[in-house]
């Protein structure tokens, strides 16, 4: 069994960090496998720097969409929240140019699906959660993902979205998706994952 996990809007990597040197170790698992995604250009280089020596972790300087193109990453003001939507409320006119890449087909490409691993994903991705889950709910990845993370909310912040909100959160219901929280924001609120986990393996 192996513990696969997606972070989707990688940023600093606090996350990562939590899971590489503090989950793991402590429930004593060793064969896991981090995948990082960052659009940013800048983090995703200190992220590449940072893991350049630790096999179990890749990172992947690409922005979840709906297609695999280039795409404009717009920058916030304060460094974070990046958005490929420029009308996200925290966002200006900077931008950088990243290629594009739809969840689907990278996991397709690049996992060998197995039901005896778990598979977990944190999301954070500043809007784009509403293209990234049509995605995987339309080619049924979302059905290999065990623990889904993340807070889920950006969607509202983004105006030219406003007129889907609702859509996006009957998407997740529907289809039983639900988001624990796991975040550097407010860490007091997450998910005890330790326990997640050991509930995953429990079920394997």
């Amino acid at each position: 069994m192996r513990i696969n996990y997606f972070d989707l809007g990688a940023c600093r990597g606090i996350e990562i960090h939590w899971v590489v040197n503090h989950i793991m170790p402590q429930l004593g698992i060793e064969d896991y496998k981090v995948y990082g995604f960052e659009a940013c250009q800048q983090y995703s280089k200190w992220l590449s720097e940072t893991y350049n020596f630790n096999s179990k972790v890749s990172i992947i300087n690409k922005a979840i969409s709906d297609n695999n193109k280039s795409i404009k990453l717009y920058y916030s003001k304060n460094g974070v929240g990046h958005s490929i939507y420029s009308t996200k409320n925290n966002v200006g006119k900077d931008y950088e140019e990243v290629e594009g890449i739809k969840f689907s087909d990278w996991f397709n490409e690049n996992i060998d699906y197995s039901e005896e691993d778990i598979n977990i994903l944190k999301i954070n991705i500043e809007g784009a959660e509403l293209p990234f889950f049509q995605d995987i709910v339309d080619n049924n990845i979302h059905n290999k993902i065990d623990l889904f993370c993340g807070q889920g909310h950006d969607v509202e912040k983004v105006a030219e979205l406003s007129s889907r909100v609702q859509e996006y959160y009957d998407l997740l219901e529907s289809n039983n998706i639900v988001l624990h929280r796991f975040s550097e924001h407010k860490p007091e609120k997450n998910v005890d994952m330790l326990q997640k986990i050991k509930e995953l393996i429990d079920l394997k």
